[in-house]
């Protein structure tokens, strides 16, 4: 994991904003989950499994954020996994997660169930009968597990273009009616995906999920992103740690001003978005000024000749134009 999805999935771990997520995709921005009703889940989900000449493989996964929570009587498992760039096998991976997690749960109760009966056979009181298949199945037929809901949170600047369920990854040929048989009997897998730059209805979502969501339309323009920011500068002038870190990964900035590692500190980023800004103005005008270098070698112009268009043009000083032909002049 990079990161920037670290810095994300700490941001998106805070359970006002979880819920936040969740209510927003799920329930159309109903608040139904509530951040109270949320209990941070071990991440790492593990399996044994044994090859045909009965040596045994473990396999470990870490979910980038789960939490239980209880819905009135019932009990499911949120689970989100950030992405910053297209996992083309992104499918596989949620069923792979989801049914480790599964697997866990079945071992779990059969463990929980199998000590219970211990203490039971201990103290003398009666024990429960298995049947065969609940033997074979080291599952009960009264057991249950806890749904899981996975989230795929992708914040790309590049529109998704993966595969969003099983079928997708399949090479299904043949005719459509032949498709159609065979799609008929073979499980299919989707994800839940959130195109976090390309939401539509953002106004699903509340608080500062929704004010950094608008912001990431606006990331690909210098101009319209430095605008947004000045739009909401009450917001911005005054961020937590964890959503300046955020902000650092979506905008892929590489540092912002007077950052430092003391968490309780609130950031102003509209004085780091400006610093953005300013230093994509230099380095244009920068460039500007390489290329005019450039073309009037090409068109065989003297030095000083060169020396007199650049500092007319860009209105600099005798000793930045000198700087800059000492830089570009080849």
């Amino acid at each position: 994991m990079g990161k920037a999805d670290v810095n994300v999935n700490i941001w998106l771990s805070e359970k006002k904003r979880f819920a936040n997520l969740f209510n927003g995709v799920i329930y159309g921005g109903r608040q139904v989950i509530l951040p109270e009703d949320l209990e941070e889940v071990n991440p790492v989900s593990s399996v044994s499994v044994k090859n045909r000449t009965g040596k045994t493989k473990n396999m470990k996964k870490y979910r980038d954020i789960i939490m239980k929570w209880r819905n009135q009587a019932t009990l499911v498992l949120l689970a989100n996994e950030s992405q910053d760039k297209v996992h083309y096998a992104m499918p596989h991976k949620v069923m792979l997660y989801d049914g480790m997690d599964y697997e866990t749960q079945i071992r779990n109760n059969w463990k929980n169930f199998n000590d219970r009966r211990k203490q039971n056979k201990k103290a003398g009181q009666s024990l429960e009968h298995l049947t065969a298949g609940e033997y074979l199945s080291r599952f009960r037929k009264k057991d249950r597990l806890i749904p899981i809901i996975s989230l795929v949170f992708y914040y790309g600047s590049e529109p998704w273009d993966g595969p969003v369920d099983l079928y997708d990854m399949f090479r299904l040929e043949g005719t459509k009616e032949e498709k159609e048989i065979l799609e008929k009997y073979l499980p299919n897998y989707k994800i839940n995906l959130v195109d976090a730059e390309r939401l539509e209805d953002v106004e699903k979502f509340s608080d500062d999920l929704q004010v950094i969501l608008t912001m990431l339309r606006y990331r690909d323009s210098k101009e319209e992103l430095k605008h947004y920011i000045d739009e909401n500068k009450k917001f911005f002038q005054n961020v937590d740690y964890e959503t300046s870190q955020a902000m650092k990964a979506f905008l892929n900035m590489k540092q912002i001003p007077s950052e430092t590692e003391q968490k309780e500190e609130m950031v102003d980023m509209c004085k780091a978005i400006q610093e953005m800004y300013d230093d994509g103005v230099k380095d244009g005008i920068q460039q500007g000024i390489a290329a005019t270098i450039r073309t009037c070698q090409n068109l065989n112009a003297s030095r000083i000749e060169t020396f007199n268009n650049v500092r007319k043009e860009y209105k600099l000083t005798e000793e930045q134009t000198e700087e800059y032909l000492n830089t570009y002049w080849k």
